[in-house]
Formats: C-alpha cells, structure tokens, sequence
C-alpha cells in the first residue's frame, strides 16, 4: 500500500500488517537449536498454515532460519537433536496409500528436509504423546476394525453411494471430537524406531471404555512410557457430561482406572518427570446457583490418589510444565493479566514468575510466601529444557513473543538486583504489528463497593479540544475470560488508527478477579453482568478524550450477546455488532453442541425460570440503532439460525439491520479474507453510523 493510501484509510493499512504476521504458538529449546510453531498466511490457501521453524543461533543474538516443515505442529523434542511432530505431508509409503489428515513424523537433523514417517492412519492422527522409546496416538478406527489394516480395507470397500444415516444417542452428535459415524476415537501403542529404521507397527489397546464414555483426545505419556493418561468423557442422561481421566499402562491398557472426582471434572494432564503423577486442571462441577473454580492437582500414575496443589490459592491454576519433579509451572489470570506461577509440591510455597522485566513485590499468604515480579506481558504457553523456560508472552498492546526465563533464577528468593530473574527476549516475529496507539486502565466502583476495571485503547496522539473521540465498546467472549492478552480476531488497533478509542471491559463473570467475579454472573448474565458492564460504560464516558454521544458496542460469542444487550441498557448506542451471539437463551441451551454447559449454569430448559428471566428482548433496540449481526454457518456452540431469527426480528420491526453469514466459518472467524472482509464491513458501518473520529463532538451522522 502506498504512503498517500495509508493517509487516507490508516485503519486498512494496520489491518493488512496485522493479518500478514506470523502467529506465534509456542517455542521449544531443543539444544541449540530454537523450534518455534506459528501459524502463517500463505498466497494461494483460504486457511493458515501451521509451520514448525527451526533456527539456529547467529552473530549478534539474531536466529538464522534453518528448517520448516509446513502443515505442521504439535512438536515433541527428541534425543540426539532430532524431533517428532504432526503434519498434514502425504507419505510416500506405500503401506500409506489412501491415508489422509495428520501423520507422525520425526525430524532428523542430518537430514532436516526429509523426515521420516512415524505413524499414518487412514484417517489421521488426532493427537500423540510420546517417550524417549514408545508413543500412544489416538486414530479414528472403524468400529468392527481390530487393526489399521482391517480400517483401511473395511473403507476401500465402503460403497461411495452408501448412507451416513446416524442414529444419535443421548448428547452425542454425528461429528464431534468424541464421535464419527461408524467410527470410534482409539488409542495405538507403538515403538519408536530410530532415526534410520522404518516405521513400527502399531497395536491397538483395548481399553475399558463404558458404553457411555469416549476419549477426548488429551494424551499425556510419563517418560519413562510406563504409564499413560487419557482424557474421557462421560454422556450422561438428560444432556449431562463428565470429564475424567484413563490411567493406564500401554503394555497392560486392561488394567486401566478411570477417575472421576466428586465434584470435579479432570482435563488437561502433564506428567511428572519422574513418572509419577500427572498435573492436571480440575474444575468444579457447577450448578445453577454456584459457579465453577478451576485449580492444579496431582493425579498419581496409577490413578490410586487425587492431591490438590494449592486448595486456597485465589486465581484460576491451570498446569502446563514440570520444572524438575518438585515443581509445576501453572498458568492463572490475575487482575487482567495471564501470570506464571511456579507452585513446589513439597511445602505448599506458590511463588509468582513473571515472563517481565521489573521489581519484585513480596506478599505474604496464608498457603505460604507469593514472589512477585512485575510483568511484561500475559502468558500464553510455556515450555521447560532444562533450567530455562520458554515463554510465549504478550499483551493487548504486544503481539506474541518468545522469551526465555532462568528457572535456577526464578526459583530462589533473589536477595540483590543482579539475581532477579529477568528473561531475555528470544524472536519477536510479529514485531511490526506493535502497535502506535497507547493504552489505560480504568477502575470503576460500583454502588455496592465492588470494583471492575476495563482497558481503553487510544491513539498515541490525543484529539484536539472539542473533537473528542468515538468509543467502541468492545465485549469479550467465554464468558469465563477476561482482556488478557493479545487477540489476532479481537484486535482494536485497526480501529483506532482510524481514530476511534476501544473501551474493553471485564464485568463479572471475567477470571482473575476472584472467585467472587464469577459467583456474581454465574446464571444472572443480563441482570447482573450485562447490568455492571453497562454501568462500566457509563462510567468510562465521563473520560474527558471521549465523546459519550458516539457510542458503539461489539462482541463475538459471549461477547456478541452481551453487546446486544448493552444495546438495549443504553440509549445511546448508535451501532451494535454482534457475531455469534443469541438473544433467546433457551433457543439456543436446546440445540447446541455445549448443552451440558448451559444445564451446569441455568438448569433444564424447559423448566428452569433463568432461561427467560435473562434472556433478551431486542424490543429494547430502538429504530435508531443500527444492528449488524454475523454468523459462521459451521457454528455449533450457537447455531446460525440464532442470528437469522434476531435478523427476521429486528428486520420486522423497521431496524436497520444486516446479517453476514459465513458458509465455510465455525463459531469463529479463522480466514483471514473473511476477517479482513468483517473488519472492512464493521469499519464502514462505524464510519456510517459514528461518523470519522475527527468530526466534533455529539454531531450528527444520520
């Protein structure tokens, strides 16, 4: 783009740079060599593309790139330099003939660019994990195959003509991460070859699954290969689920125990280096009138003993690495940001690792002492070689980064400057997304002593008196999140280099502001959060850069919904955006995928008075705003027919409304054509229906 065509449309400008990075995953060390997985735009594909890049280090502290495999991810370090990974390559195998989707592959590092074939199924490989010598994958497999051999014969001779009739049970539905038609989700053991032998056959394990459960996919394998644990699912009567784990040895997968704690769903396990427990994320089992709460535990490999990690620790634990046998490192928002904690299993002592440079701040606490470091950004993905970690950060502000953080370091209670911890900042490839713009937190009290904080993005120069700026509200979704870190769909600096300010707000039901926050939304989404989010709003608009006349509210999901209903608490909003979202709560409870879900916060549909106390009437949603609504027609959380039924509505009743629906979309919005397209479409109605950002303050745009 030209430097004049940047002048006139800043806002497209930042958006072309913002869709053309890499997205930064998640880095390993492996020796010297640094892998780092990101997603990329590529010419000629709709989708990103999944890349593994190797680089080696260079003069000065830079990285030389020394490999890539593309349509690749999911990477676990190997010995002798070498790696495994997933990827979407065809095998050249002709015992692979006919396989399609994800296959097992190991980089060599004599010879970087041509990997050997682990593992090929004839549907893919979902998920692994692996040891120094075994791995455990998990396949689709026909239901009556015994073998991959029996799998692909029983598929060569399937009739192309033949139906896909499928006959539901309970909440099941016909393509799911849990269940395909005619297809069951199964594990296979197998060896590791070495970097020169051909590919292992593979043993299926007949495990004692229940008719009721499924495996999810999760797979975590001790490092030893021992001991392995899978993530189960449990469908029960009347739309309810349960999540568990399957522990088990591959050599003996008959004898595997399935745990299932009181009260508690179990997700997201990460073995022990010494095999002998598995952290993993437990998340109380809610009930309408009392919400969940998410913490670490320690399974044991056997499955005999279920230990919470830190039973009084305020913020939201979720493990994600070892750091020796004695020590997790566990992710938890607090106050807006996505810290690292580092919690010892021996004493109980929780200490706070900071992926920033700063000063350090000691808390004392009744489960033991909290070190704090001031932060640099939020944490999204952590991996330990070693004594060091590295670290996935960002922020609103910062687009993802890697850096590396001394765990010998963080460890210890630094008594002098020189021992703080500080990590060092390894690639930054999405650097020239930074953006130009500054940023603010804003603090509102309520009535009733409470207090709730939004972030407000603004242009890095401030408008002159008089030409206050537009504001954008913009809600996140979940609802269990809050504005954490850097977002690639829910970017606002596009939005405000075109000169508008972005207010982000966490209402209740946002992590990382105690357990209170969410007790507080928990099945009360319009009379409460919808209610302080709106009050938020109120507040941020006494801000002397703002032009409270100039209003517009946006979301996707959770989001989508709340800025409807922020459209009908304000008078004042001038445009609303709503993608994926929904109005009518029982409309959706009946017939969408997370159905347990809304059982856990609101009860049965049909009975339960929640459904139509919060649910919205857009009767509120006067002739004088304008509505756009967008949808995915893939979506399966929120169906699309959700936004087709508001459009019908909004439409009937003489609303300015337009619906965009996305035929080849989800619940999201992953391909960066439809996204540049949302973002054009969402600018020029913000243009339409606000007015440019340097007109003066309270004129009129209609």
């Amino acid at each position: 783009m030209t430097g004049a065509a940047q002048n006139r449309d800043p806002g497209a400008a930042a958006l072309e740079v913002l869709l053309a990075q890499p997205r930064v995953q998640t880095a390993h060390r492996l020796g010297p060599t640094l892998l780092v997985e990101a997603e990329l735009r590529r010419a000629g594909r709709a989708d990103l593309v999944p890349f593994v890049l190797g680089y080696a280090p260079g003069p000065g502290g830079q990285h030389i790139l020394q490999h890539a495999h593309a349509a690749a991810s999911s990477v676990t370090p190997a010995q002798n330099g070498g790696y495994l990974f997933l990827s979407d390559r065809r095998p050249g195998d002709a015992a692979a003939r006919g396989h399609r989707g994800r296959s097992l592959w190991r980089h060599r590092p004599q010879a970087p660019r041509a990997p050997r074939l682990v593992l090929s199924a004839p549907r893919g490989v979902v998920s692994y994990a692996a040891s120094r010598t075994t791995a455990v994958a998990a396949v689709w497999i026909r239901d009556k195959a015994t073998c991959l051999a029996e799998d692909q014969q029983q598929r060569e001779a399937d009739a192309p003509e033949g139906d896909t009739v499928t006959l539901v049970r309970g909440d099941l539905w016909p393509r799911s991460p849990y269940h395909q038609p005619g297809e069951t989700l199964r594990l296979l053991h197998l060896p590791l070859p070495g970097s020169q032998q051909p590919p292992a056959a593979g043993e299926l394990l007949a495990l004692p699954l229940g008719e009721d459960v499924r495996l999810t996919g999760e797979l975590a394998l001790t490092p030893d290969g021992l001991r392995c644990a899978a993530g189960v699912a449990r469908f029960l009567p009347g739309g309810h689920r349960r999540h568990g784990l399957l522990l088990f040895s591959p050599t003996d997968p008959a004898g595997a125990r399935a745990v299932w704690p009181d009260g508690d769903d179990l997700s997201e396990p990460v073995a022990a280096p010494d095999g002998a427990w598995f952290a993993c994320t437990a998340e109380r089992i809610a009930r309408p009138g009392l919400g969940p709460r998410q913490e670490a535990v320690l399974v044991a490999a056997d499955g005999s003993t279920v230990a919470r990690l830190a039973p009084r620790h305020a913020n939201w634990l979720r493990p994600r690495a070892w750091c020796g046998p004695g020590s997790v490192l566990c992710t938890g928002d607090e106050a807006g940001r996505r810290h690292l904690w580092r919690v010892r299993t021996g004493d109980g002592t929780i200490e706070r690792i900071e992926a920033g440079n700063g000063t350090i701040e000691r808390i004392e606490a009744g489960d033991g002492t909290i070190e704090r470091v001031e932060a640099g950004g939020s944490v999204q993905a952590v991996t330990v070689s070693g004594d060091e970690a590295l670290v996935v950060r960002s922020r609103i502000d910062l687009p993802p980064e890697v850096v590396s953080l001394p765990l010998d370091a963080a460890g210890a209670a630094p008594a002098t400057k020189a021992r703080r911890p500080v990590p060092a900042l390894v690639t930054a490839p999405a650097a020239a997304a930074t953006p130009a713009g500054r940023m603010e937190r804003l603090t509102y009290q309520a009535p009733d002593g409470s207090v709730w904080h939004s972030r407000l993005c603004l242009p890095a120069s401030g408008p002159e008196p008089g030409r206050e700026l537009p504001v954008l509200v913009w809600c996140h979704g979940g609802p269990l999140l809050s504005w954490t870190d850097w977002s690639w769909r829910w970017n606002p600096w596009p939005f405000v280099a075109e000169g508008y300010a972005v207010l982000m707000p966490d209402p209740p039901l946002s992590t990382g502001y105690g357990r209170q926050a969410v007790e507080r939304g928990w099945g009360r989404w319009t009379s409460q959060v919808a209610a302080v989010a709106a009050a938020q709003v109120r507040d941020a608009l006494t801000h002397p850069l703002l032009d409270a006349d100039r209003i517009a509210v946006m979301g996707g999901s959770f989001g989508g919904y709340l800025s409807l209903a922020l459209a009908t608490l304000l008078p004042g909003v001038r445009l609303a955006v709503s993608h994926a979202g929904w109005a009518d709560f029982a409309a959706v409870a009946r017939v969408c995928d997370l159905h347990w879900h809304w059982l856990r916060e609101y009860g049965p549909v049909d009975q339960a008075p929640g459904y139509r106390q919060e649910s919205l009437s857009l009767d509120a949603i006067g002739a004088g705003t304008r509505v756009l609504l967008s949808h995915g027609c893939g979506d399966t959380h929120v169906p699309a027919g959700e936004s087709r039924a508001m459009y019908r509505s909004l439409e009937g009743r003489g609303v300015d409304v337009e619906l965009m629906l996305l035929p080849d979309e989800g619940h999201s919005i992953r391909r960066p054509a439809n996204a540049a397209a949302w973002f054009r479409w969402v600018l020029r109605a913000c243009h339409a229906a606000l007015g440019h950002p340097s007109m003066a303050k309270g004129s009129p745009t209609r």
